[in-house]
Formats: structure tokens, sequence, C-alpha cells
């Protein structure tokens, strides 16, 4: 995969983490109970994931 592809899929990645965490603090499933509460955990949980992982696209450790 070329630099600036894999750049722009890291960037693309970090936005949406960005707004899937927005949405999860601000938005609708502030008023989910019970085990949706678990799922909005879950959803918390994997933007952070989008959010770290994202870096290792748009800046990678090896230059081919």
């Amino acid at each position: 995969m070329s630099h600036g592809l894999r750049r722009i899929t890291g960037l693309a990645i970090m936005i949406a983490g960005i707004a899937l965490g927005a949405w999860v603090a601000f938005g609708s499933p502030q008023h989910w109970h019970g085990a949706q509460a678990l799922g909005r955990m879950a959803l918390g949980l994997g933007s952070l994931g989008m959010i770290s992982a994202s870096p290792r696209l748009i800046f990678p450790d090896a230059s081919d």
C-alpha cells in the first residue's frame, strides 16, 4: 500500500473515531439503560481503539 493511501486511510479512521466518540458522549446513547449501556461502553472503547490505531497508518514504522 502506498504511503499516501495509508495516510488518507488513517486520517479517515481517525475522523470516524472522533465522530463516533462525540456521538457516544453527546448524542442519543445518553438515554440508553440496562444492557444497552454495555453497548454504549463498547462503542466508546471502539472509538478509542480507532483513534489510537490510526497513527500506525499515518506514520508507518518501517520505510519501504
